[in-house]
């Protein structure tokens, strides 16, 4: 904890709040000087509190103490997003070799995360990069959480297409109750909304049109809040693929073309190109 003290004092004193003030938590003067000097570790209790003192949330401090980078999954996911939508092939590759080659800090997680970056490498370029027994070990890992958090949920909402209809049912619906007790903190509620929106494609695309009406009465309890742009956007234009895929009614194309539209004018440029690509694709296999 000794780089923790250090940033701490950083962020009290440029919030001009003196130790005695930070005391008031139940911690002495002295003790409190001595963790800003790194001489001295805290209980987490203690931590938490003398954080609130400061007022200042604990990802926050935690993204400090990562030198102001995201966690390693979310650092790997912003890159496989580049790759995926400029279609660069070779860098996912060059990604996935330096992930495997990488020393890994926690070795559960890098096995997982590597799995994922295997999954969206073969999706991308149809060659084999995943197995069997890495999907296995990706589902018991996801089965053997008893409360699903952010890691959990990204991991789900990016590898979730894989899976088969049976297993994705029950990870799916099992989310929210594993979910639920994180579900008032805005970046969860927000990854839960993504991971709904995904299954629900995924079972648009599988043709499994009673599972998607499941799924889209979830989304409409959600209520994505206005500056939720991107998933109400992506939402109305799965609404669409939902109603073609059941009645066949050409209106729903010029409905998702017109949410393409939307997502070019909100600046989602890279977006739209996956959505415009997606319609085409059914469009053809539909003419």
């Amino acid at each position: 904890m000794k780089e923790f003290g250090a940033i701490f004092k950083k962020f009290r004193k440029s919030r001009g709040i003196r130790l005695k003030d930070v005391a008031k938590a139940g911690i002495s003067t002295s003790q409190l000087s001595r963790f800003e000097k790194g001489q001295t570790d805290l209980t987490i209790t203690k931590f938490m509190l003398i954080l609130d003192e400061i007022n200042m949330p604990i990802d926050e401090f935690m993204y400090a103490v990562h030198d102001f980078h995201r966690d390693d999954l979310n650092e790997l996911l912003s890159k496989i997003r580049l790759f995926v939508s400029t279609h660069d092939i070779d860098g996912l590759k060059k990604l996935l070799n330096s992930q495997l080659e990488s020393e890994p800090k926690r070795e559960k997680f890098h096995h997982i995360n590597t799995i994922l970056l295997k999954i969206r490498l073969q999706d991308l370029s149809g060659e084999s990069y995943y197995t069997q027994e890495d999907l296995a070990d990706l589902t018991d890992y996801l089965f053997s959480v008893e409360y699903w958090g952010y890691y959990e949920l990204l991991i789900f909402a990016n590898t979730l297409d894989v899976l088969n209809h049976e297993t994705l049912m029950v990870l799916a619906k099992e989310m929210s109750r594993r979910s639920d007790f994180y579900k008032e903190i805005p970046n969860n509620r927000r990854m839960i909304s993504t991971m709904l929106l995904n299954v629900y494609i995924t079972c648009i695309e599988r043709e499994e049109l009673i599972d998607a009406l499941y799924f889209e009465k979830q989304l409409n309890q959600c209520f994505f809040i206005e500056t939720e742009i991107y998933e109400r956007l992506v939402f109305q234009y799965a609404q669409n693929y939902y109603q073609y895929k059941k009645e066949g009614n050409n209106q729903s194309i010029i409905e998702m073309k017109k949410y393409i539209g939307a997502m070019k004018l909100a600046g989602s440029e890279h977006i739209a190109k996956t959505y415009e690509a997606h319609l085409k694709k059914l469009i053809e296999e539909n003419s």
